[in-house]
């Protein structure tokens, strides 16, 4: 589908739990949000807060990516409602922002594929990209942009709420930093064990892309989560909590021609 490059993008990523949301321009993204799809007023008031907020622009447009194919079409009816626009959505109006270097190419998520691709954007070389959300993700991108493909793993809230339903004893805990190393109750010992053991993880998936690659790649953490991690993850390059909505924002542009 043909674009038109435009002054000003509102941005949208239905995640699994939240909603994304920012507003774009040449100074790059601004207002990012993450609301809860349980919150559907509040994700509306966002809504007609940022479209107010690009009025101004002589162009603007709405780009959105999802995991959630329900809660996308409830949120294009949102915008049509709101904004009084139509919505364009990627893979389906506006191509990925990266190659893919995948046998199937329609079961990788559009947010893998955008936040790698703002990734890549930063850096211009090999680098991965680990989403600490609802999932934990961990992909990598060659030195030649392209998407090569990943890791997917249970989030934390997701182990913390699988320990509980599945033990007869153990607690539900909340996701925290850690204060020591060593775990002296059950909580802490639960804690500890999600948050060292995704750290850990992540740490092993990195080191085989590198012997993959023949090279370390640049990392950066992105997701609710990942100010989190970040304290216990020495080897990381950046953080970006808002890392998809800029890939979201780069997939329009690429798509208009601008990149």
């Amino acid at each position: 589908m043909a674009v038109s490059p435009v002054e000003a993008l509102l941005v949208l990523d239905v995640g699994n739990t939240r909603v994304g949301l920012a507003r774009w321009d040449d100074d790059g993204l601004h207002d990012a949000k993450r609301v809860a799809t349980s919150n559907w007023d509040s994700i509306e008031g966002s809504l007609g807060e940022l479209w107010e907020r690009v009025g101004a622009a002589r162009s603007r447009a709405i780009v959105m990516s999802s995991v959630d194919p329900s809660v996308a079409a409830r949120l294009a009816e949102s915008v049509v409602d709101v904004c009084q626009t139509e919505s364009l959505r990627i893979r389906d109006d506006i191509a990925l922002p990266l190659p893919l270097n995948l046998p199937v190419d329609d079961e990788v998520g559009a947010d893998r594929v955008c936040a790698a691709a703002a990734a890549y954007d930063r850096v211009r070389g090999a680098c991965a990209v680990a989403s600490f959300g609802t999932a934990i993700t961990v992909d990598v991108v060659s030195a030649e942009g392209e998407f090569l493909g990943g890791s997917i793993m249970p989030g934390l809230r997701l182990s913390f709420e699988a320990l509980h339903e599945y033990t007869a004893a153990l607690p539900l805990v909340t996701a925290a930093r850690p204060e020591s190393a060593i775990g002296k109750t059950t909580r802490e010992a639960i804690l500890h064990g999600v948050v060292f053991g995704a750290v850990g993880a992540l740490r092993e998936h990195v080191e085989r892309y590198a012997t993959e690659l023949g090279e370390w790649p640049n990392l950066t953490l992105t997701g609710g989560d990942a100010e989190l991690i970040a304290p216990y993850a020495d080897f990381i390059d950046a953080v970006a909590p808002d890392l998809c909505l800029s890939g979201v924002a780069l997939a329009y542009r690429k798509a208009a021609g601008l990149r």
